[in-house]
Parts: C-alpha cells; structure tokens; sequence
C-alpha cells in the first residue's frame, strides 16, 4: 500500500494515554469517538481531549465493534475461537462489559478476502439493529452471510430479519448520493471526473447542469503511485461527507476483483482541496471534523483544511461519527 499526494505531513502533539488506575476506578470512556482494535485488545479515542483510553476491563480476544449511538458500543469476542456479541455503556462511571448472545459462529470460519480482516460489524440505526459479517470471500452472498442481534427484541437472526424492510437501505444511499455524480471531461471522451453538485443536480435542465457543479477530482493524477501506467479510468464512489466543514471522502475504484480496488480521496466542497490519501483504505469521520483512515504507517487523520498526519499505529478501527 502506497500514499501519495498527501501535502502537509507532520505528526500529532503526542495524544494522552489514560490507564486505570490499580485500585479498580475505570477511566472515563464518556465522549469518545473512535475505538481501535489491534492484538485482540480495544483502545478508545476521544477527539475533543485528544487521549486514548485501553478498555482494560474487557479481557477476551476483541475482533470487531461498532458505535450504536455516542452511548452504547457493540462489539465482538472471539473465546476459544466462538464468536459472542458484547457491548458496553460508554457513559458509565465504571464502563464494564455485558455478554449479550452467542454468535453461533466459530472466528476460523469467519473469512474477508479484500479486507484481510475477519468478522467485522455494521450498524443500521433506523430498524435498531447491528449486524456481523462473516464471509466476504468469492461465495458471499450479501445478506445471507450475515448474522444481525435485534436491539428492540434482543434476538438474532441468521441473514436479513424476516418483516424488517431493508428499503430505508436504497433510500439512504440514494439520499447520500444526490449531490455527486460522474461525467466525462467532454463529450465522446473516456476521461471521466467526478462533481458535486451544491444542490441535488435532477432539479437541473441539461444545459443548466454544467454551471452549478464543481469539479472535486480534476486536480487528482490516479494514474500516479500505485496506479502508474494503468490504462483503465478510475470509477467513482461516493463514501461519505461531512456536511458541517464542507469535505468529503470517495472511492476512485481502478480495478475490479472481489470487490473494487483503488485510491481513497479527500476533496473540499469548493474543489480547492483535492488528494489521495491511501490506497484501498478504511476511513471515517471524528467528532472534531478530522477524517481517520489508514495506510501503512498506521492511523492517519485528515484536517477539513487538508493537513494530514498520524494518530497512531494499527490498522483496524471504527468511528462514531453521524
């Protein structure tokens, strides 16, 4: 994995590390906005104080977890290699894990080709739900190979919940999509770039589309780093935005495998800022605005104003950001 056009790189004012302490307090987990998982241990982040707290209280192998809402955290565990569903309130004075279900499900059976990663969880807020996936190799069969646990019911389900629409599903991604889209430079042309458009750009005539959309990937070489002399043109994929400081992050897919392969971006709003950040990377917002992703040095964030440097090592890691 390669990083390239990464313009001002420097590293962090060395974040805060809180332990609890030996006579049983727990440090405070309140407010934090990102955990990170490496070695089967789960560390949390709080942006706006800038410290790292390890989550000592758990003391079995942690393989994934995902934020619910900014209070409850839902993760898994692998014991002698079964897979069970935990969580923990973040707003406890003493946060302390509570065992919620059995998987079913052994973490040797659990494969991610494209991640290298297995077992990891999602969270769908709208229908109360989180959910683990286990098999993201050549058979994966979207839904089915997933297990969801049922907040409201407290019950798990094998693949999609029978009488749970999964509509809001297209909804969102269509909602998340409305501003973004694809053309080519000009007519006839395979070049293709990537605009957003301040407002949703249907409620534009043809003629009166190019003068509202501003080009947020002109200033990007994908043809550079990893990708030097590759003849195919990059495919674009929103991912996500935060709307307050007017930045977003997209997928310019180059290859096609399991999955799709290629640079992640950063761009503002305005199209003054452009970047790469990291190739077939991970990436999600903070609360104090920052874009974390990684790459091989570890844990990087981005800045709304383009600064880019390093939080800390490891690879695998989930934000709380809405």
């Amino acid at each position: 994995m390669a990083v390239a056009a990464l313009g001002m790189m420097s590293c962090d004012p060395k974040p805060v590390q809180v332990n609890p302490s030996d006579d049983n307090t727990v440090a405070s987990l309140k407010g934090s906005d990102m955990a990170v998982f490496e070695d089967g241990k789960m560390t949390f982040y709080n942006s706006s104080t800038n410290a790292f707290v390890p989550f000592a209280a758990e003391k079995d192998y942690v393989v994934s977890g995902v934020f619910y809402d900014e209070n409850e955290f839902y993760y898994t565990v692998s014991v002698n290699d079964e897979l069970y569903l935990k969580k923990v309130d973040l707003s406890a004075e003493k946060p302390a894990p509570v065992q919620l279900i059995d998987w079913e499900l052994k973490l040797s059976d659990c494969y991610d080709e494209s991640c290298e990663k297995c077992a990891s969880m999602v969270y769908y807020s709208d229908v109360e739900m989180v959910g683990l996936e286990y098999n993201m190799g050549e058979m994966c069969k979207g839904f089915e190979d997933m297990k969801y646990y049922l907040i409201d019911e407290k019950t798990m389900s094998d693949g999609w919940p029978e009488g749970v629409d999964d509509g809001f599903l297209m909804y969102q991604d269509f909602i998340n999509n409305v501003h973004y889209l694809t053309m080519p430079i000009e007519e006839g042309s395979e070049e293709m770039r990537y605009y957003y458009c301040p407002e949703d750009y249907g409620m534009y005539s043809e003629e009166e589309l190019p003068e509202h959309l501003v080009c947020i990937s002109d200033k990007i070489n994908f043809h550079e780093g990893k990708y030097e002399g590759w003849e195919g043109q990059p495919e674009f994929t929103f991912i996500t935005v935060n709307p307050d400081d007017g930045c977003v992050a997209y997928a310019a897919i180059m290859e096609w495998g399991r999955g799709g392969r290629g640079p992640l971006c950063f761009a503002t709003l305005d199209g003054k800022i452009q970047k790469i950040l990291a190739y077939d990377a991970n990436c999600g917002w903070l609360e104090d605005g920052r874009l974390a992703f990684n790459d091989d040095e570890g844990i990087m964030t981005v800045s709304p104003d383009g600064t880019v440097k390093k939080l800390t090592s490891g690879k695998f890691f989930v934000t709380s950001y809405q």
